[in-house]
């Protein structure tokens, strides 16, 4: 016989033993992660939040396969929302005035870097600052300053003035001005960046960071409306609802290349938005129209919706009312990655990590806000404030009882409250003490 028996042994042992280091390897691969931020898309926008008037069948997918989060926060405009979602830290802390982000800042995309991922963002940026308007001053480097391998941005070196982010956008991809005809469409040109981008780095754990442009104004036609090949750029508030639905399309798409790749088990899967929906849009939902409240602090301004999927993780169908807030997505990336924070005591967010494993982890009592927009005519909004599911108490020292004034317009009596109300009371007034007071900042120079 050419082989003894203890040769068939060990040859056995020797395969068995590359299985098991095969296996070991891929359990120990980090996960793969996707955030997508809808633009100035409020709760109230996705069916499976209970819209009746629009139709998202993409995100409603992927929240039956996935979990649904009803209490997740914002901020009430975007740059405050973009800076506290890539830096883990809330607005007192480091947002600097509208439409900038400090390039020392340590945001999850340098966390991402410093783990050995591939990164990437596209979409829009408008973090440089104003500096781009001032003596022809231009700085594309930016997005590697925060992590970022690869980007596809509007608004990185030129201006909005320059070119729009819809119908023959003005796009910057890895330092060069993407011509673009009168038919390119800037959301098609970011989403096609992302597919490229995952196809190309598949084999290796990847961050994709996509900021949608993505249902801002103006509002005007899609490739898949039937006034798209006429007047792309007629401006119509009804085209919103067309937005919504590209929007949830193009969010369908990067689901199926993860699924064609069989990227789905290998990946953290996050949809969310960075404010509530334009005020001059109503939207019907199976409780009543709401009038979108960007730029304000009551509920249509801060509540977003919150979508998240890791297959064979996240608890099929799972509706969570855990907190969530901006500032936990950088330590949940964190603990995914199992990547540390160069400096961890700023950190100010919690990781709900567990929870996108069906574990109950350790929930929110309260989520914060400090708002000072340092933009437009919103002063009567500037405030801060601390909120459970029920109640926010404002450092003005209104108390309201959400569930039953959304708009606020009834603050409760804080002589006559008490039970349940008194509690929050105490207990919201408790976690207040512990921010820094609110002091709204004098209009800043322009960097």
């Amino acid at each position: 016989m050419p082989h003894t028996f203890g040769s068939i042994i060990s040859v056995t042992l020797i395969l068995i033993g590359c299985v098991s280091s095969t296996v070991s390897e891929a359990a120990e691969r980090p996960p793969n992660i996707i955030l997508i931020m809808a633009d100035d898309l409020g709760y109230e926008c996705l069916s499976s939040n209970g819209s009746t008037a629009y139709q998202t069948p993409e995100l409603d997918a992927l929240a039956a396969k996935g979990m649904r989060f009803t209490q997740c926060y914002s901020q009430p405009v975007c740059t405050p929302s973009r800076v506290q979602i890539m830096t883990g830290r809330y607005n007192h802390a480091n947002y600097e005035f509208f439409g900038y982000l400090n390039p020392k800042e340590f945001t999850f995309g340098n966390l991402a870097k410093n783990a050995g991922y591939a990164t990437c963002i596209a979409g829009k940026w408008q973090l440089n600052g104003l500096t781009y308007q001032l003596d022809g001053y231009q700085d594309s480097n930016r997005p590697h300053a925060a992590g970022f391998d690869e980007y596809c941005l509007w608004q990185l070196t030129q201006p909005r003035s320059k070119g729009e982010r819809y119908a023959k956008p003005l796009i910057e991809q890895n330092g060069k001005l993407l011509e673009s005809g009168k038919h390119d469409y800037g959301p098609d040109v970011f989403t096609n960046f992302i597919l490229d981008f995952i196809e190309r780095n598949q084999e290796d754990p990847f961050l994709v960071y996509y900021p949608m442009v993505l249902t801002h104004d103006p509002f005007v036609p899609t490739p898949d409306s039937p006034e798209w090949q006429d007047t792309p750029n007629k401006k119509d508030k009804r085209f919103f609802a067309h937005m919504v639905n590209y929007m949830d399309k193009l969010v369908g798409r990067i689901h199926h290349k993860l699924e064609a790749l069989n990227l789905s088990e290998e990946t953290i899967f996050i949809f969310t938005a960075d404010n509530g929906t334009h005020r001059s849009i109503r939207s019907a939902t199976q409780t009543g129209v709401v009038l979108g409240g960007k730029g304000t602090t009551p509920n249509a301004g801060t509540h977003v919706p919150m979508i998240a999927y890791w297959k064979g993780k996240t608890p099929v169908g799972k509706v969570s009312s855990d907190l969530i807030d901006f500032s936990d997505m950088l330590p949940t990336f964190g603990e995914a990655m199992k990547a540390e924070h160069p400096n961890p005591g700023l950190v100010e967010g919690r990781s709900f990590l567990p929870q996108l494993k069906g574990e109950r982890g350790r929930p929110r009592d309260w989520v914060y806000c400090y708002y000072d927009p340092l933009w437009g005519n919103l002063g009567q909004y500037k405030n801060q404030f601390v909120r459970d599911q029920r109640y926010k108490l404002y450092q003005d020292g209104r108390l309201i009882d959400v569930s039953r004034d959304e708009l606020e317009k009834s603050p409760l009596d804080l002589e006559q409250v008490e039970g349940l109300s008194q509690q929050a009371h105490q207990r919201l007034g408790r976690a207040l003490n512990q921010m820094p007071r609110f002091a709204p900042k004098p209009p800043n120079k322009k960097p």
